[in-house]
């Protein structure tokens, strides 16, 4: 019974866990990465030039190892409140380049996209200044992360507008969809919590099963 519980609980999909500080992560189909980013700075160098303070434009990259197969992924950005939404002109692919930085130097993968909001939809995904950028894949199993970074920094995201261009700063990633390994069972736990509910089942048959007259 309990060996049958363990192996459920190691196929259990897992709803949204955090891997921001994760240097990969498998991404198998039907798994998202949602990356939490805010406009706070495009919002304060336009404020200060006097600019509409909501981006008109949303570019990303994210940067991995090279994949030796593709797979493709459609892109959205969501309000925080999930009331406000946009897609990426897609599905979105992977091209190769080169990547020059600190930790890393050489070929990589690159996932691009570009997106065009009118005023009143960038108002109202960026009311709250935070808003979700989400990445979902299909295709063949695939490794995604870049040497030296964690999946957080793998991801570039830049607000445009007005001719403005401003960085902006994502705070964490979480995937969900993927799967959990359960850890591997203590045989010592097993035991002790298997013959618990031995003994529960059997004072449980006692007070229900009358012996004959």
């Amino acid at each position: 019974m309990m060996i049958g519980l363990w192996a459920l609980a190691a196929r259990l999909p897992a709803s949204t866990v955090d891997v921001s500080l994760q240097p990969t992560q498998l991404l198998q189909s039907g798994d998202s990465l949602t990356f939490l980013f805010t406009d706070s700075s495009f919002a304060q160098h336009a404020a200060a030039l006097g600019m509409a303070p909501s981006p008109s434009q949303i570019f990303f990259n994210l940067i991995s190892a090279p994949l030796g197969s593709g797979g493709q992924f459609t892109a959205g950005v969501e309000s925080v409140d999930g009331s406000a939404s946009a897609l990426f002109p897609g599905p979105l692919g992977w091209t190769n380049g080169m990547v020059q930085t600190s930790e890393y130097d050489g070929p990589a993968s690159v996932l691009m996209g570009n997106l065009m909001l009118s005023s009143t939809l960038s108002q109202e995904i960026f009311e709250g200044s935070e808003a979700d950028l989400t990445l979902t894949y299909t295709g063949p199993d695939i490794t995604v992360g870049l040497p030296g970074y964690s999946l957080k920094d793998d991801l570039r995201i830049s607000l445009a507008g007005g001719g403005l261009t401003v960085g902006a700063m994502d705070y964490s990633v979480t995937l969900s969809g993927g799967v959990v390994a359960a850890p591997e069972p203590d045989p010592v736990s097993m035991l002790v919590t298997t013959g618990v509910l031995l003994c529960a089942a059997s004072g449980a048959l006692k007070r229900f099963v009358r012996p004959r007259a």
